[in-house]
């Protein structure tokens, strides 16, 4: 079989990284990207494995959105995504041109740096102002377009603010779904949706679905820390592997 270049076996391993990455995102509200992208970029190369995340996003996109823009506060999140809109194409830029080797490990160092801020529950200081809500935006932007993982500077920001849970998720949600869409165009300017590409990710998008259904059903009758803390152990031993393999 040479569908992606891969054969059975790591067809496989994509999927079920897709599988456990939705599975994620349901129970804890985030964290696809960083079992996806990583687990992805064992067998593919590291512009392909965020191309077929932002594909699979989409359903998820169409569906939370709608709901999101009723209870986010805009004005908070414009600054954002205008940090957003300028970041995303000039990462997507280094992650198409840069050596793919080198760009799995930057991927892994950041999913590192992502593990140690969310294990550590840091937030912004402060007041958090429209400079604040641009610089995370760029911050989150660029890392998104380069590896494909830029949602945890962006809900870092947005959980610093005094908003109710309701407007707070809905900024989330607002903020991700643009990204992921602004760098969907970015990588279709690119050129980077192959036949293969979209085809995978429309076949694997229900898959992703899902499991993100599952999850969050799991949350509801079982919600329990340690699932959280397993997760980010987990993701640093992915990130570790990772590294390991493109050193050796």
């Amino acid at each position: 079989m040479d569908f992606l270049g891969l054969g059975y076996e790591n067809l496989l391993i994509c999927l079920l990284s897709i599988v456990a990455g939705g599975f994620m995102r349901g129970f804890l509200g985030f964290g696809a990207a960083l079992v996806i992208v990583p687990t992805l970029s064992f067998t593919l190369p590291p512009v392909v494995a965020v191309a077929i995340l932002v594909i699979i996003e989409i359903p998820t996109i169409l569906y939370l959105v709608p709901t999101s823009i009723r209870d986010s506060n805009l004005k908070t999140v414009i600054p954002m995504l205008i940090g957003i809109i300028v970041a995303v194409p000039v990462g997507t830029a280094v992650l198409v041109e840069v050596n793919p080797a080198k760009m799995k490990l930057v991927i892994s160092f950041t999913l590192l740096m992502t593990v140690a801020l969310l294990a550590s529950g840091w937030r912004i200081k402060g007041v958090v102002g429209k400079a604040v809500m641009s610089g995370s935006g760029l911050v989150g932007g660029f890392i998104q377009g380069a590896a494909g993982m830029g949602g945890p500077p962006l809900v870092t920001a947005l959980m610093s603010l005094p908003d109710n849970a309701s407007t707070t998720r809905g900024n989330i949600v607002i903020a991700l779904s643009s990204m992921s869409l602004i760098n969907f165009a970015a990588l279709l300017v690119y050129g980077q949706f192959s036949d293969d590409v979209l085809t995978f990710g429309i076949i694997s998008a229900p898959i992703y679905v899902l499991s993100n259904y599952l999850g969050a059903q799991f949350f509801r009758q079982q919600g329990n820390e340690h699932f959280r803390r397993a997760a980010l152990i987990a993701l640093a031993l992915i990130a570790i592997v990772t590294i390991y393999t493109n050193l050796s």
